[in-house]
Parts: structure tokens; sequence; C-alpha cells
């Protein structure tokens, strides 16, 4: 007997389980696919919403910017006095008294030691006298700092009467009135 031989075009395969693990393979593509839309969708809506974010912060910065711009030329146009007053808590008979105008890198200082303070008082209404003056014709704001320093009211009613007897004498002269209560 004689074999009988196969010529190549004569073999069969069969690829019906490799067209199964061929679709599956297609499945899985196509799955990955719509979940990472689904994540480009998210991303895409926060991108969005930091843009929108950015935007408005943006925008707020800018306003706060010409508030800015304006208070400072306000400020050259105006002479601003400020007023500290503090005291050492060990020993609240020596008290230091600031006077800082804008314009001035250095703070004017009066020591007030002791129960006699008329006459660093005497000086301290001089010398905001000598500012007061010297602004002539811009208006004058004065204001006792409230930076969270302690001052003891006795102090504080004598800083405040002198605001008010430089304020009888010029018209053009504002006090920023100390509240008492701690900004935040």
């Amino acid at each position: 007997m004689r074999r009988q031989r196969r010529g190549k075009s004569d073999i069969l395969i069969d690829l019906t389980s490799l067209l199964d693990v061929i679709f599956i393979l297609l499945m899985v593509v196509l799955a990955r696919q719509q979940v990472s839309g689904m994540n480009m969708t998210k991303q895409q809506e926060e991108l969005d919403k930091m843009q929108v974010e950015c935007a408005e912060e943006k925008q707020n910065a800018e306003e706060e910017y010409k508030l800015y711009k304006d208070q400072v030329s306000i400020a050259e146009k105006a002479v601003i006095i400020t007023v500290t007053a503090a005291f050492d808590e060990t020993d609240p008979k020596e008290r230091t008294i600031r006077i800082l105008k804008n314009g001035n890198s250095k703070a004017d200082e009066f020591v007030l030691s002791g129960a006699d303070t008329a006459e660093s008082f005497a000086a301290f209404e001089e010398k905001m006298t000598e500012y007061v003056s010297s602004a002539e014709g811009m208006p004058v704001v004065l204001s006792i700092a409230d930076d969270g320093s302690e001052i003891l009211y006795r102090d504080q009613q004598r800083i405040q009467a002198v605001f008010n007897g430089l304020q009888e004498k010029s018209g053009d002269i504002y006090i920023r009135a100390m509240t008492g209560e701690k900004e935040e």
C-alpha cells in the first residue's frame, strides 16, 4: 500500500479557539478604552473646575491689587501717624510710647517712668503738634496701634486727649478709634 501524501493546501487548521481568544482580547481592549475615556472625562471636568477657580482667584487678586494701589496713592496724599504704647508686665511703671509717621524710617520714643509722666507727655504732645503742623494742607490720620501689645488705660486716655486737642485745633485731622477688641 502506498501512502498518499497530502499537499500543503490540504492542511486543515481549526481556527475556532483562536477566534475566541481574539474576540476576548478585543473585548478587553474596548473595555479599557471605555474606562480610559471615562477617566479622561473626569479629568477634563476637574481641569475645567480648576480653570474656573483660577480665573476667580485671578480676578480677586486683581481687585485686591487695585485696592492696594488706591490705598497707597491715598497714603501718599495724607499724613498717617501711628502711636504705640507698651509696658513691661514685670514693671508696669516703665512704659514706652512710640510715634511712627509715614515717610519716617525711625520711630520717636518717649519713656514714661514712675508716676510723674507729665514731662514725657508734654514732649509727646509737642512732637505730635510738630508733625500735625508740618502737614499743612494735607489730611492727617491719627491712630493708636491695636497690634496686640498691652497699653495701660491711663496712657490710652492721655494719648486720646492729645489726639482730641489736636483735632480741635485743626479741622483736617481724623482719629482712628481704638476698639479694645483684637481684629482677626
